[in-house]
């Protein structure tokens, strides 16, 4: 078990797997959020099953901007250790950030072309990668240390703001009319190019890299690791049952103009919050009871998200399988899930035995040395 933290640098930086089979269980709703919504018949989504299957949909994409977050606060602290200068901090996570902004773009390409040229709108339409490296690329100047120190209350004051103003400006239309529609598309809004914008998604990256900073600062010793999450699990516990008494009080603590506005109030962030770190604390135990280098699905989907997510949504979505769209019941339907869990299950197994990455790949044609490996725990855009 104590192969779950390795790798120790100056200050005690260690392998974070829980970070990997957080990711990867992220993947996994991902992939029956999209299925049930899409394939199942409208008989079958006037069931109560159905509806037990849509709470957890919200959580994929706000735990992919949190572990992307995760991710950089683990990244920034390695840097730390090794002591590199602010600046190549930043531009390292900039630059990361905008190759996946390049995929996604590439990504709205594709299913712009395998869609046979339905609508050239949808190349600009501001989806999750989009998000994802648009943040990363805001946050990295943001967020990164000053003079070796994280920049916790920065991150967190201006991640409240955004929560704050998420429900004002999010669904309103209160950005200039002059603004190209896909810069506002990619501020706020909520019509059909702008999926999802920064705010208040982004709010999620900032908080993520303020956790994966404290994370990292406790990696170096299994049992302040253990500890750590358990923190997690408390408090997340504490905010999901605070929300829940605030509700049972008053529905409406804040109200905002419409239901869109609502769903995006401070008390659903605290309560989707809260139910990441009880999953945040379930990871953790699942890696401590079957730790690497024993198979884990989870890992191995966490170590493949962007792939996984890239193929599902063409295998879901796309013309090839659009027969069953709207038909199944819930049983086909789960019937589907298994399969379709079962396939993205083994490419990911064949990406990680064949394929390292073209980063490697393009090393190899030039020649290049391979420089200092990232920690395991930062694998994936998602």
């Amino acid at each position: 078990m104590n192969q779950q933290v390795s790798g120790e640098g100056r200050r005690g930086i260690g392998r974070i797997d829980a970070i990997d089979w957080l990711r990867g269980f992220a993947v996994l709703l991902m992939i029956e959020t999209h299925l049930y919504g899409y394939w199942t018949s409208p008989a079958a989504r006037a069931t109560t099953l159905f509806q037990e299957t849509r709470w957890p949909g919200g959580l994929p994409f706000r735990m992919f901007l949190l572990l992307a977050g995760v991710s950089m606060g683990i990244k920034f602290e390695a840097q730390l250790a090794r002591g590199v200068e602010r600046r190549v901090m930043v531009r390292g996570s900039v630059r990361r950030g905008f190759e996946i902004l390049v995929l996604a773009y590439l990504f709205r390409l594709q299913e712009y072309v395998l869609s046979w040229f339905w609508d050239w709108h949808d190349l600009l339409r501001v989806d999750i990668l989009n998000c994802i490296g648009a943040s990363m690329m805001l946050a990295a100047p943001l967020c990164a240390p000053r003079r070796g120190r994280p920049q916790y209350a920065v991150t967190l004051v201006v991640a409240a703001a955004i929560v704050a103003v998420g429900p004002i400006i999010g669904p309103g239309d209160l950005l200039p009319a002059w603004l190209p529609r896909h810069l506002a598309a990619y501020i706020a809004g909520h019509d059909k190019m702008a999926a999802f914008p920064l705010i208040p998604p982004m709010a999620w990256t900032l908080v993520g890299v303020a956790i994966g900073h404290w994370l990292a600062r406790q990696s170096g010793d299994q049992r302040r690791l253990t500890r750590a999450f358990v923190i997690c699990g408390v408090v997340g516990v504490g905010m999901v049952g605070a929300v829940k008494l605030q509700r049972r009080i008053d529905p409406y603590l804040i109200r905002y103009a419409s239901d869109l506005a609502q769903q995006m109030g401070p008390d659903t962030f605290v309560y989707r919050l809260g139910w990441i770190g009880v999953l945040g604390l379930l990871a953790h135990v699942a890696v401590r009871l079957w730790p690497p280098p024993r198979f884990s699905m989870m890992r191995v989907f966490g170590q493949t998200s962007l792939l996984v997510y890239w193929v599902h949504v063409e295998l879901v979505y796309g013309l090839a399988l659009k027969h069953f769209a709207n038909r199944l019941s819930m049983g086909w339907a789960t019937v589907a899930f298994v399969l379709m869990t079962a396939a993205m299950l083994g490419l990911s197994v064949l990406r990680l035995k064949y394929w390292r990455g073209w980063r490697p790949a393009l090393r190899a044609l030039t020649g290049k040395k391979e420089g200092a490996p990232n920690l395991p725990s930062t694998r994936g855009p998602l």
